[in-house]
């Protein structure tokens, strides 16, 4: 990330903010089309800095931004998964419950040949053609997320049930991720875009979405065997994990080659800080609730407290993530301030 006088705090509103305040949607044609996506980029940076420019969003005259992405769903999707595009929504996929014996009967997809991945490697040459570069890579997404839609809830019962299903079914994902990695990164040079911009993205970031749903001992077991695997072969490393770090801290700590880590809000920030150590780069997400429902001062509090348990400031940063309909401006504005003024790393506070 460019370096910045004060911390860097990121605005990401979610597209049914987009849709509601301006129109545009997010549905199947902002995945598919390659033209439309970038006219939609540059569309979002004009609207950006009419509204937001006085705190240093957005950008009068974008140049072009040749983005590919296809949000967390490019994998299950390959293996058959309904995906729901909607157009004030990120698409999901629906999980396709396979017996254990579906599961085993699975193989590694020939990805280059293979819908929507072959979609998305003619839309990387037709962006490269055009504007002689591409923008983005493609989410892999998390190992225990690949899983669940994939098995489906019942994933969770065979951790105690049939562990030895669990880590063949998990050891597959992996190495269906690693195929999604090897065959992106060297088209792209990046593997966190489509996790998020708070990440270097040189770095290899995977969304661990739904670790937080798995108890700290479970995660051991089922979960950092795999992360490490992934960790091994993708380096540097960085980890993306929804709601508290807190259960999988001491954990997390484990990974190998990791120098970023972004949590959720209700983290102790601190905490994390002191046992990840000062050379993991770590991004502290504020709750879009309170971003919402709260009012500016209790937004400003929650930015400050965060800046006063980030310390060292040098590699830390905040993100205002998921940010829907109906925000106030003056709480994205107040964000914002408060990180310019208190958290300013030259000449102090």
């Amino acid at each position: 990330m460019a370096q910045t006088p004060h911390i860097p705090l990121g605005v990401g509103f979610y597209p049914d903010w987009w849709l509601e305040n301006y129109g545009i949607a997010f549905g199947r044609d902002y995945y598919y089309d390659p033209d439309y996506r970038v006219d939609v980029q540059a569309r979002m940076q004009k609207i950006l800095h009419d509204r937001f420019g006085d705190v240093g969003l957005g950008n009068p005259d974008p140049e072009p931004r040749p983005l590919i992405t296809f949000g967390m769903v490019m994998l299950p999707a390959v293996f058959g998964c309904e995906i729901v595009f909607e157009d004030g929504a990120l698409p999901w996929a629906m999980p396709l419950n396979l017996s254990k014996e579906a599961c085993d009967r699975l193989t590694r997809p020939d990805l280059p040949r293979i819908s929507p991945m072959k979609e998305v490697l003619e839309q990387i040459d037709h962006l490269k053609s055009t504007y002689g570069r591409v923008v983005g890579d493609i989410s892999v997404t998390g190992v225990q997320n690949l899983a669940l839609k994939l098995r489906g809830d019942e994933l969770y019962i065979d951790y105690f049930e049939d562990p030895e299903f669990a880590h063949r079914l998990l050891k597959f994902c992996t190495e269906c991720m690693l195929d999604l990695w090897r065959l992106v990164y060297p088209l792209t040079g990046t593997g966190a875009v489509d996790v998020t911009p708070m990440c270097d993205p040189s770095i290899y970031c995977v969304p661990n979405c739904t670790v937080e749903q798995i108890s700290g001992d479970t995660y051991a077991a089922f979960g950092l065997p795999y992360d490490n695997m992934l960790a091994e072969a993708c380096q540097p490393f960085g980890i993306h994990h929804c709601g508290s770090l807190d259960p999988v801290l001491e954990l997390y700590a484990k990974v190998k080659n990791l120098v970023f880590v972004e949590a959720g809000f209700g983290t102790d920030f601190a905490n994390a800080r002191r046992v990840l150590g000062p050379g993991v780069a770590f991004n502290a997400r504020i709750s879009p609730v309170l971003m919402k429902n709260g009012s500016t001062d209790e937004v400003a509090a929650a930015v400050k407290e965060a800046i006063d348990q980030g310390d060292p400031h040098e590699n830390f940063s905040i993100d205002t993530v998921g940010l829907t309909a109906g925000v106030p401006d003056e709480n994205v504005r107040a964000a914002r301030r408060t990180v310019m003024e208190y958290g300013r790393l030259s000449g102090g506070r």
